[in-house]
């Protein structure tokens, strides 16, 4: 269940990453590897520090900064 919730709270942060790119497709696909790389570390680091709760909060947490990474 933990996995799954996890995975919708990726899937959100992807949307909403994919919502708000930047009109150029080289600085898109880089914004949005920043964001997934960012929330997959999120929701592990997340995980090993608060379990389950603290995977889905680590992982909107990673997308936030991996989409806000400066190029």
């Amino acid at each position: 269940m933990a996995i799954r919730q996890t995975v919708l709270t990726a899937s959100l942060a992807l949307a909403v990453a994919m919502g708000l790119a930047i009109s150029s497709p080289a600085m898109a696909n880089k914004q949005l590897e920043n964001t997934v790389g960012g929330a997959v570390v999120g929701a592990g680091v997340g995980y090993l520090v608060g379990g389950n709760n603290g995977a889905k909060g680590g992982a909107v947490v990673g997308a936030i900064s991996g989409y806000r990474k400066k190029r």
